[in-house]
């Protein structure tokens, strides 16, 4: 059986801890010792906090999609999205752009916090050219061809409801108005999702991030002794492992923000012990 031990997160105390960096395209990471943190590991890369400002390296990510979220500060994001040149994106607090993969990009800012999740591998240039492809010694194999998806999240939360009353046999229809799907991410998507009440069982294909943007849950997540609960408030982030079967529960309510993974199974009874009956795919 998978490990069933959450990651959490404290977000606001790491992020305390953090000093800003400027950066160029030839910062080292011991340059950038102090402004960068490795929040937790996420699939085949990592979850990272950064502070930083300046102008950073040519890079790109070739096993799947890069998540920006901008906490707060502005960057702009420079991508090559076709065969012409690199197109340019500016993001605001609290703003997230998903980067397709293989997509080189770089920022540009006067300094800003946001999280990364920072597949790997990667390759990146260090030189400060306008065209990362002029810089290539070998000729492209063609480009991710697609703009990235950008997302003004206070925005998309500002039109949701808070779901009261949920139960772990809620339906999507009941649901209609509180949960909103923002992006396609890799095999799945990022989505919002207000509610009071509790959610059913489910388990995932691989890692699920959970950030928490607002009110407070209880976190309930089912390994080989049974399961175990953890209290999360605004502001704590954390990763659930692949295969480890949770649920939330929230008596006032509570504001999530997910990376979902697809294809799922889920229990719609309400049990305390998912191991105790059969799962059905989603």
């Amino acid at each position: 059986m998978a490990s069933s031990i959450p990651n959490l997160i404290d977000l606001d105390a790491e992020l305390a801890k953090l000093t800003m960096c400027r950066r160029t395209p030839q910062t080292t990471r011991e340059d950038t010792k102090g402004s960068v943190a490795k929040l937790a590991s996420y699939r085949d890369g990592l979850l990272l906090a950064l502070k930083s400002a300046g102008t950073d390296h040519w890079e790109r990510h070739l096993p799947g999609d890069e998540m920006v979220h901008v906490l707060d500060g502005t960057t702009i994001l420079e991508i090559i999205c076709d065969d012409g040149p690199p197109k340019s994106f500016t993001l605001g607090a609290g703003m997230i752009a998903v980067i397709p993969q293989g997509a080189w990009h770089r920022s540009h800012s006067d300094g800003n916090t946001h999280l990364g999740l920072t597949p790997f591998p990667g390759e990146h240039i260090e030189r400060d050219v306008g065209d990362p492809r002029e810089a290539r010694q070998k000729p492209e194999n063609g480009t991710a061809g697609r703009n990235p998806d950008i997302v003004d999240l206070n925005a998309e939360l500002a039109k949701l409801k808070m779901f009261r009353g949920r139960t772990p046999r809620s339906t999507m229809d009941d649901r209609q108005g509180s949960a909103a799907r923002l992006a396609v991410y890799r095999d799945g998507a990022l989505t919002a999702t207000k509610f009071a009440g509790k959610g059913h069982w489910e388990k995932h294909i691989a890692d699920e991030l959970i950030h928490v943007l607002g009110g407070e849950a209880t976190l309930d997540i089912s390994g080989e002794n049974g399961p175990q609960s953890f209290a999360l408030r605004a502001g704590t982030m954390t990763v659930i492992p692949q295969g480890a079967w949770h649920r939330f529960r929230s008596s006032a309510g509570v504001v999530l923000m997910t990376a979902t993974p697809f294809p799922s199974e889920t229990i719609e009874d309400d049990l305390d012990d998912p191991r105790t009956v059969e799962s059905k795919a989603i």
